[in-house]
């Protein structure tokens, strides 16, 4: 039976310490990287941000934009009739005056009597004021062309009532006038009248 010498024991105890130290010296460099490696990961957990364009709703909102319907143009707005002025090389010809339609101005008077006339057979009280029983006072100015043409027509002096002071635009625009009297000399004629509503008791 060998039995081992001191020194043999002593180079056996030194190989197990050395055996041991380079166990424990693994272990703990093992463990080390462990823990380093869990730390990067852990810092790098960041959240990714994924950006997805979808090609198919592009182009089907760009299809879409292309075809849909346009806007309905906005309407223009009526402007109100101005009086048409007369030609800048016409100017220094153009003569005109204004009278009220009851003027007993002897150079007018018979024109003007002709023109009431008109006016009258044209005049009519609208059935929808009448029914709502309104009256009042309209005062309107119209002009006449030498050829008898209403160039112009407005309410000076309304009623306050809208269907009377249109019915008193329309008194004036319906007929036809005869031309200016070729001795007046003139290219137009401003008329002031006045029309008055009243209803019976």
């Amino acid at each position: 039976m060998f039995t081992p010498s001191s020194n043999d024991k002593a180079i056996m105890s030194t190989n197990k310490i050395l055996l041991y130290s380079v166990a424990i010296s693994l272990i703990i460099h093992l463990g080390a990287l462990s823990l380093v490696s869990l730390m990067e990961w852990r810092g790098k957990r960041h959240p990714q941000q994924v950006v997805t364009i979808d090609l198919r709703e592009m182009f089907a909102a760009r299809e879409k934009k292309a075809l849909a319907p346009k806007p309905p143009a906005a309407k223009p707005r009526l402007k109100a009739v101005q009086e048409a002025k007369p030609p800048a090389s016409s100017r220094k010809n153009f003569r005109e005056a204004t009278v009220d339609l009851n003027s007993r101005e002897q150079r007018y008077k018979p024109y003007l009597k002709a023109v009431r006339e008109k006016i009258e057979q044209s005049w009519i009280y609208p059935e929808k004021a009448e029914a709502l029983r309104e009256e009042g006072t309209t005062v309107i100015r119209f002009s006449l062309a030498a050829t008898g043409e209403v160039v112009n027509a407005a309410v000076i002096r309304s009623s306050g009532s809208p269907l009377l002071d249109e019915a008193t635009l329309l008194a004036v625009r319906t007929p036809r006038f005869a031309p200016l009297p070729a001795n007046s000399q003139l290219s137009r004629l401003n008329i002031v009248a006045t029309f008055e509503y009243r209803l019976a008791p």
